[in-house]
């Protein structure tokens, strides 16, 4: 019998880390249990404190699977603790942080993945009991998101799987979290959740079986969907996606790009959609939409796809980044002009962050950037977001002259932050 141990971090960059779920741990825990019977799969989950790497129990493997590189070095640190303590244990990792700094990785972990790595995964805990482990396990065979189970929720206790939280502002029905594709098409240069490449879907069986488990086995009202893009482009998809969700009676929430057209609006609306999030970013100008190669990059057409929702009865939520490349310092005044006349029901502003293996990060020169922080615990976009006294993000510096113009001071883009977020929370427009 083996025993794995599926790392959660703390999450320490959320005001309240147990909101959402650990749902790709949820789901590697998951494949490991199903292909490996002879394993002891347990999910730690080290978010809210109760639980300390120096306390937990023995693990033969260790797995991490680290989607952002502001968890790297508490990771990195965790790893460390428990060499110190079963130095014969082995840690394994994945995730887009390991993707963009797989190198890096090497120097913490015994073994990386890097790719969409269900099959490589399995793998490595073959070679592992065969005396012939590897550092080091790409993909090279694809494998499609539909290929494997739905995460089971049962590694963690039902009050960290569902939740009054994700439906607050509507009403505070039960809830949790969700993915039914994963990977993204469109290749913004701030971002690196674009691994795949392409977006890979649930079938729609697969999308009514895992709502009616959560249904049955939670008693969950509402799911909100995780996915990048949760409308998909490609039409009979979205129709396929969008119906398996309606047939069972569940109400939802997700994030999309503003280029969905009318008709797919329409069946989110009649599938139980009560709420869009729309990463629009920048509401200044289209030229910053351009620089950073949003799917959309008219601020106009922005405007009228919040329009669409509205008439379809679906609230709005707005999603911006104040920092980037290209803005200038009546960003502010703008964003509360736009904000003023298209009426959203909620507002996040975040930060930019120019993460590992991101287009900007990867050129920082190009885009006016002299500094990038390398502490990557400084690595957030949630300045200000959930209260004054936050003070991580927005680790980088721009030159006084940039491509694009004068380069915005970081303490003017702080103050900016600083005001927009109180505007929003004196609205009742942010959470």
């Amino acid at each position: 019998m083996m025993d794995v141990g599926v790392i959660v971090p703390s999450w320490h960059y959320w005001a309240n880390p147990l909101k959402l779920q650990p749902l790709w741990e949820l789901y590697y825990a998951t494949l490991i249990a199903k292909h490996l019977p002879l394993a002891n799969v347990r999910l730690i989950d080290l978010r809210g404190g109760e639980i300390r790497p120096e306390t937990l129990p023995g693990s033969d493997v260790y797995f991490y699977w680290i989607m952002k590189s502001g968890d790297a070095v508490e990771v990195e640190s965790i790893v460390a603790t428990l060499r110190g303590r079963f130095p014969t244990s082995r840690h394994f990792a994945g995730g887009n942080h390991i993707d963009r700094c797989f190198g890096a990785g090497l120097e913490h972990f015994d073994t990386v993945f890097t790719g969409t790595a269900e099959r490589q995964i399995l793998q490595a805990f073959a070679d592992l009991a065969a005396g012939r482990l590897e550092t080091h396990y790409a993909t090279t065979t694809a494998s499609p998101f539909a290929a494997f189970e739905h995460a089971r929720r049962d590694f963690l206790p039902p009050g960290r799987v569902v939740n009054c939280e994700h439906f607050a502002q509507h009403g505070g029905f039960p809830g949790t979290g969700v993915y039914f594709s994963r990977g993204c098409s469109f290749h913004c240069r701030f971002c690196v959740y674009n691994n795949p490449s392409k977006f890979e879907y649930r079938e729609p069986a697969q999308i009514t079986d895992e709502i009616e488990y959560l249904q049955r086995e939670y008693g969950i009202e509402g799911v909100n969907l995780r996915d990048e893009v949760c409308i998909p482009m490609n039409r009979i998809v979205a129709r396929g996606y969008l119906e398996a969700i309606g047939r069972t009676g569940v109400r939802w929430r997700g994030q999309t790009v503003t280029i969905a057209a009318e008709e797919m609006v329409r069946l989110a609306a009649e599938s139980g959609c009560v709420e869009l999030a729309l990463g629009l970013e920048n509401v200044e100008s289209d030229r910053v939409l351009e620089i950073v190669d949003k799917p959309s990059k008219s601020v106009a057409a922005n405007r009228r796809f919040i329009e669409l929702l509205q008439n379809y009865g679906i609230k709005v939520k707005v999603c911006l980044i104040f920092g980037l490349p290209g803005e200038t310092d009546a960003v502010l005044d703008r964003t509360i002009e736009f904000l003023e006349e298209v009426r959203p029901d909620y507002v996040a502003v975040s930060g930019f962050d120019p993460v590992p293996g991101s287009a900007i990060h990867a050129d920082p020169a190009a885009y006016g950037i002299t500094r990038i922080d390398p502490d990557l615990s400084r690595h957030a976009h949630l300045l200000y977001r959930f209260g004054d006294a936050e003070d991580v993000g927005l680790p980088f510096e721009y030159a006084a002259e940039t491509p694009f113009g004068p380069g915005r001071r970081r303490e003017r883009i702080v103050g900016d932050l600083r005001s927009i977020q109180t505007w929003l929370r004196e609205r009742g427009m942010s959470y």
